[in-house]
C-alpha cells in the first residue's frame, strides 16, 4: 500500500478522531459523491480504527453548492437547500464532512460562497456534530487560470469559516498543490474530477490535513473492506436517491407510489452488510 507521509498538524488541534460508535455524514459535490463510487478515503479511515464501530452515510451529490441547488429537481432552488438539510439532520450524524467549493468557483457569484457555506454550518448546528471543512482541490493543469484562482479563494474562505467556528479544517488544496503538476493527469479523469487512482494515491494527503498519518494496510484486508464498504454505498445510495424518485415520492406517486414502503427495506440489507465490514476489519491476514 502507500507509504508513511509526515505529519502536518492543523495548529491548535488535535489529530483528528472517529470515535466508537460515530455515524460521519459527507456532503458536498462531486468530490464526495464520486468517494463513495471508489470507497478509498472511508476504507483508510476504518482501517486506523479498526476496533471500532463507525458508519458512514454519503450525502455527496455531484453538482452541488452549499445551497442544495442540485437536489431541488423540479422544485423550485430553495426546496434543494430544505432538502440537503432534513437528509443530514435524518442521519443523525455525530460528524459531518463538508465538502464544497468546487462548482461555486466555477460562477461569478463564487464571492458569496463564505457567507452560504457558514449559514449551512449554522443551520446544521442543531444536529450537535463535530464538522470537518475540506477545502475544494486544486485543477490538476493550468494551476493559474480564473478558475483555479477561484477556487483558492473558496479555499480561503473554507479556512476562514472553519477557523471562526473551531472547526478542522482539511486543507485538501494547498496539501495537493504540493504535488508537481504533470502533463498527464494522475489524480483525476479531466483535471478536476478524482479517478480511482486518484482516491488511492491521495490517502496520505487526505489523512495529513486531519493531522494523522496513513502507514498503509494489509492489501487482502484493504480489499475486503473496501469491497463490503462499496456494497454498502451502493445500497445507501439506492435507498436515499432511488432512480424512480419522483414516481415514489414526487408529483407522479400517484402511479407508484404505493411501491414507496420498499425503500425502508434497503436498512436491512445495509446493517448485513456492515456486518461484513466489521467481519473484515477484524480478520487475521496473512
Amino acid at each position: 500500500m502507500l507509504p508513511l507521509l509526515m505529519i502536518v498538524f492543523a495548529p491548535g488541534l488535535p489529530p483528528f478522531q472517529l470515535k466508537d460508535g460515530d455515524r460521519v455524514v459527507w456532503i458536498g459535490s462531486a468530490i464526495a459523491e464520486r468517494e463513495q463510487k471508489y470507497g478509498h478515503w472511508e476504507t483508510a479511515l476504518l482501517c486506523q480504527w479498526p476496533d471500532r464501530r463507525i458508519t458512514f452515510r454519503n450525502l455527496g451529490w455531484s453538482g452541488d453548492t452549499v445551497e442544495g441547488i442540485a437536489r431541488a429537481s423540479f422544485d423550485a432552488p430553495v426546496k434543494g437547500y430544505e432538502r440537503l438539510l432534513a437528509a443530514v439532520k435524518a442521519e443523525k450524524p455525530m460528524a459531518i464532512f463538508v465538502s464544497y467549493g468546487s462548482v461555486e468557483a466555477l460562477d461569478e457569484k463564487y464571492r458569496d460562497f463564505e457567507n452560504k457555506l457558514e449559514k449551512l454550518i449554522e443551520d446544521l448546528a442543531p444536529t450537535r456534530a463535530r464538522f470537518v471543512l475540506f477545502a475544494p482541490t486544486p485543477l490538476e493543469r493550468d494551476s493559474n487560470n480564473v478558475i483555479s484562482r477561484r477556487m483558492q479563494s473558496c479555499a480561503r474562505s473554507v479556512g476562514d469559516v472553519a477557523e471562526r467556528g473551531g472547526h478542522r479544517f482539511a486543507d485538501l488544496h494547498s496539501q495537493l498543490m504540493k504535488h508537481p503538476r504533470r502533463n498527464d493527469y494522475t489524480f483525476t479523469d479531466n483535471g478536476l474530477h478524482f479517478s480511482d487512482a486518484g482516491y488511492e494515491g491521495t490517502i496520505p494527503d487526505f489523512f495529513n490535513t486531519l493531522g494523522l498519518s496513513w502507514s498503509g494496510e494489509s492489501p487482502q484486508r484493504y480489499e475486503a473492506v473496501r469491497k463490503a464498504v462499496l456494497k454498502k454505498n451502493e445500497l445507501f445510495f439506492n435507498q436515499w436517491r432511488p432512480q424512480n424518485e419522483t414516481y415514489l415520492f414526487g408529483f407522479r406517486k400517484r402511479e407508484q407510489g404505493q411501491n414507496a414502503k420498499e425503500v425502508e427495506q434497503f436498512n436491512a440489507l445495509i446493517a448485513k452488510v456492515e456486518s461484513e465490514i466489521t467481519t473484515a476489519l477484524n480478520a487475521k491476514t496473512n
